[in-house]
């Protein structure tokens, strides 16, 4: 008989040691294979959701430091070697300290890595879109990977959390490039699913404490939800993760498309949970992307799928009162369509891809993002669809 998975859920009030150490040993105690699992391993890797420039960690945007910390001291259970790492732009000083990471932990034994110093290898992705791509060098060599994404919205993908997470173990530039070559929503959660194979998961612990709403994953709001989730499928974690702030499994690419490709459980029917119920956790007035309000799309005709694409991407459009010229916008952007006009950034609307790569990177909030008039009113529809959709079921 197939053991099902299995997603641990318990509670934190905040992000105070007394609170979030016993509520992630908690957590971890609910899944049995978690002792095993460390038994025996020298290295671990541990992936952390950051994203620089940074701002302050109480807008809600990476993985706390002190739940970062207090998986830390969870792990020296078992006396292994600890990295952290991740992508990281390293020109404006460490990011480690700018993002309060060294700081929280500086009593703690663990390595922190900026994964282009240690290098990537070249690895064949067994994908149906990516074939071979680069993949962090340090995070396949490790005995054990564990993954600490943050709950959160996001604009492009409507939402971020385990899967998505390990986007980050690629170089900067080639994430730039397939967001190039993926422009539509679908495709490219599904180029996220290819990378996401590419190194088994052995656990993924989520911080859920305090999770960003709206318009994600760096210009939405903090809201607290109050939890922790823990699990060794990472498909199950964000089918979880996801319906708690109101999204089913199918209506989330990543997760959808790990599910259909047998990479982890989507079907909250085949994922048992434990620790708190998830009827108990449910936040229902949680605030998604506007994009989101998209989400019947699925049960559009094919043919109709890009005209709705189309007219419900954002555009992003510069607050020239705000912008400071730092430039990390047009650093960032994969079609290099944002140039500096009188030391502000300008966006050419005609050439963009819609991927908001540029909204992700603003630390100024400078950056708002328009609707085409259709995609408002279709939003507007998709609304009433959607709570009416929530009260029957």
């Amino acid at each position: 008989m197939m053991t099902r998975a299995r997603v641990a859920i318990s509670r934190a009030a905040n992000y105070e040691s007394k609170v979030i150490v016993p509520a992630i040993e908690k957590a971890c105690s609910l899944i049995p294979e978690t002792e095993s699992l460390f038994r025996g391993r020298a290295k671990i890797f541990v992936k952390v959701n950051l994203l620089s420039p940074f701002s302050s960690v109480d807008r809600a945007i990476y993985t706390h430091p002190l739940f970062v910390r207090a998986v830390i001291e969870f792990l020296k259970n078992w006396n292994v070697s600890i990295t952290i790492g991740d992508d990281l732009d390293k020109r404006r000083g460490d990011p480690f300290v700018s993002s309060g990471l060294k700081p929280a932990l500086k009593d703690l034994d663990v390595e922190f890595s900026i994964l282009k110093d240690k290098g990537f290898q070249e690895v064949e992705t067994g994908g149906e879109l990516i074939k071979t791509t680069l993949f962090s060098r340090e995070a396949l060599e490790a005995d054990l990977l564990i993954n600490l994404p943050k709950l959160k919205t996001h604009s492009f993908t409507i939402f971020t959390g385990a899967i998505k997470n390990m986007f980050g173990l690629i170089p900067h530039g080639l994430r730039l490039k397939y967001h190039r070559e993926h422009i539509w929503n679908e495709d490219f959660s599904n180029a996220l699913v290819d990378i996401f194979n590419l190194r088994k998961l052995d656990l993924t612990i989520m911080d859920a404490v305090v999770a960003m709403e709206g318009e994600g994953p760096s210009s939405g709001n903090p809201r607290q939800v109050n939890l922790v989730l823990v699990s060794q499928d990472a498909c199950a974690l964000d089918a979880a993760a996801g319906k708690i702030i109101g999204l089913e499994p199918d209506q989330v690419f990543t997760t959808w498309h790990s599910h259909r490709r047998k990479l982890g459980a989507g079907d909250l029917k085949a994922i048992e949970i434990v620790g708190e119920k998830l009827e108990d956790v449910l936040v229902p007035d949680f605030k998604l992307s506007a994009i989101a309000f998209g989400l019947f799309r699925r049960y559009l005709p094919s043919f109709l799928y890009p005209y709705f694409q189309h007219q419900l991407v954002f555009i992003p459009e510069i607050k020239r009162e705000q912008c400071t010229g730092c430039g990390d916008c047009q650093r960032a952007c994969p079609a290099h369509v944002i140039k500096m006009i009188d030391h502000r950034a300008w966006i050419d609307e005609s050439h963009c891809l819609h991927c908001l790569c540029c909204h992700e990177s603003c630390s100024y909030n400078s950056i708002r993002l328009k609707q085409k008039p259709v995609g408002r009113l279709i939003r507007e529809a998709a609304s009433l669809w959607h709570r009416t959709r929530s009260l029957v079921s």
